[in-house]
């Protein structure tokens, strides 16, 4: 169980934090990005074939977000809002992607999380699962929105053991 009452968590939900900031999409880190995940289309790394495909400039592949939680970009730790998780309880729920536009080369991104939503389920074990539904809006430097990422933290009532699955 979080060491916050769902009292207090339910208070917290509309709270936002600046977490991210200067993220800003490199092709130099575009194109490591898409060698480790596989992907080996040029529009990664060919600023002929991005402009070919209508790009203004090369596109990050679409989980690229992810690199704004290296600690370079990031202004806080773990989610900004301290939701009384207990880490060893917590895992990755889900994560979903909203495009205003694609990322490009040349971005510069600031992201503002909000804790969108709490609430609580009964594991099929027995235990009290907290679910914690962040959003991320980030903003290009003219302040436009370009992306906004949804998470799922989950706290689990104990330890998740190799094979649980617990849901």
């Amino acid at each position: 169980m979080p060491t916050k009452s769902m009292d207090e968590l339910q208070e917290l939900v509309g709270t936002s934090v600046v977490t991210v900031e200067d993220f800003e999409i490199e092709a130099g880190k575009v194109e490591e990005f898409a060698r480790s995940v596989k992907d080996d289309d040029p529009v990664y790394r060919d600023e002929a074939v991005a402009e070919e495909r209508g790009f203004d400039a090369i596109p990050a592949p679409l989980t690229f977000e992810r690199v704004s939680m290296f600690p370079r970009y990031r202004t806080v730790e773990k989610y900004g809002i301290d939701l009384g998780f207990q880490e060893e309880y917590t895992i990755h729920g889900e994560q979903a992607y909203e495009y205003e536009r694609p990322l490009l080369v040349g971005d510069v991104l600031t992201g503002e999380t909000t804790l969108a939503e709490i609430y609580e389920r009964d594991g099929k074990r027995g235990g009290t699962m907290t679910f914690a539904v962040l959003e991320t809006e980030y903003t290009d430097e003219d302040g436009d929105l370009v992306l906004t990422a949804r998470s799922t933290a989950i706290e689990t009532a104990g330890a998740i053991q190799a094979g649980d699955d617990d849901e």
